[in-house]
């Protein structure tokens, strides 16, 4: 019969996507690329008066013997030691030694010296949050003599927060290869510097490769995608003035299994309930006619 040739059909058709919305759920999942690892971390809680500052990062290496005599910061520090060890002392004589991952965050104004005692090179990472024109170091003690770090990497981003509380972030972030952020926004403004590796960097339609030093800025709110797509690891020092209570980084579309990768899962959605519903009105169809009486 027609109906019944019609049936099997539909029902051929209708089996293959019904097997495709049950094993998917409706959609074609998709695995999510890793993230970044986050190393060596530091938040440093402020209290931040309005007006103009300069949120200035130095990647700083120190020689056996390399130091800084007596000196103190024009603005609030976060230090994060990344490679080797260093000395540093406070003007009331305490002493601490600094490893990779720790941290010392200093105020405004306060003094200390920071030197390398070891027989190995140290680097340190430093955020500072500026007032524009003040000076980032400033020695107190001129009369010892030393050799200085080498300033690696160094840059700012001139930025005018509202008066509030902030945690000053200083971050470093390790990308595996083909590890990503995908688009997201982060809740202050943002400085992003490469360190080792590469990173590409994309936002409003634009694409760029972050290398050794370079730097990269991001307003509060900005999105923007992070990418390693070299065959080697990458790292970059990411700092941020973030507003007491805000997210560090929010995704804006989050790597979440089900979300479709081609258009045979959208399409599921509506075939495969159209499908049946057509089904079923054949087959009611079919039951009509054949109750109905035979014309004579």
């Amino acid at each position: 019969m027609k109906i019944s040739r019609t049936l099997s059909v539909i029902a051929a058709l209708l089996l293959p996507v019904l097997a495709i919305g049950a094993s998917s759920g409706g959609t074609m999942a998709r695995a999510a690329a890793p993230g970044p690892t986050v190393p060596y971390r530091d938040s440093y809680p402020i209290t931040v008066v309005a007006g103009d500052y300069d949120l200035v990062y130095r990647v700083l290496d120190f020689a056996p013997g390399a130091g800084i005599p007596l000196h103190y910061h024009g603005g609030p520090t976060a230090m994060v030691e990344v490679d080797g060890e260093l000395t540093l002392r406070s003007h009331d004589g305490s002493e601490r030694k600094l490893k990779p991952a720790d941290t010392a965050n200093e105020q405004a104004g306060a003094h200390h010296v920071m030197v390398n005692t070891s027989t190995a090179g140290a680097r340190i990472l430093v955020m500072m949050l500026l007032p524009r024109g003040a000076q980032v170091t400033t020695v107190v003690d001129t009369a010892t003599k030393m050799p200085g770090p080498t300033v690696t990497f160094k840059g700012s981003y001139p930025i005018t927060p509202v008066a509030g509380e902030y945690d000053l972030v200083n971050n470093v972030l390790e990308f595996a290869p083909g590890a990503e952020v995908p688009l997201h926004y982060h809740g202050g403004p943002a400085v992003i510097v490469g360190m080792d590796g590469e990173l590409t960097l994309r936002a409003g339609g634009h694409e760029h490769t972050l290398k050794p030093g370079d730097l990269d800025t991001q307003p509060a709110g900005a999105q923007h995608v992070m990418q390693n797509m070299g065959a080697g690891s990458a790292r970059a020092l990411f700092g941020v003035l973030l507003p007491k209570g805000a997210k560090l980084t929010t995704l804006v579309e989050p790597p979440a299994v089900g979300m479709p990768s081609t258009g045979i899962s959208n399409m599921s959605n509506w075939l495969v309930p159209a499908l049946a519903f057509s089904l079923l009105c054949l087959v009611l169809g079919g039951i009509y006619k054949s109750r109905r009486p035979a014309k004579r």
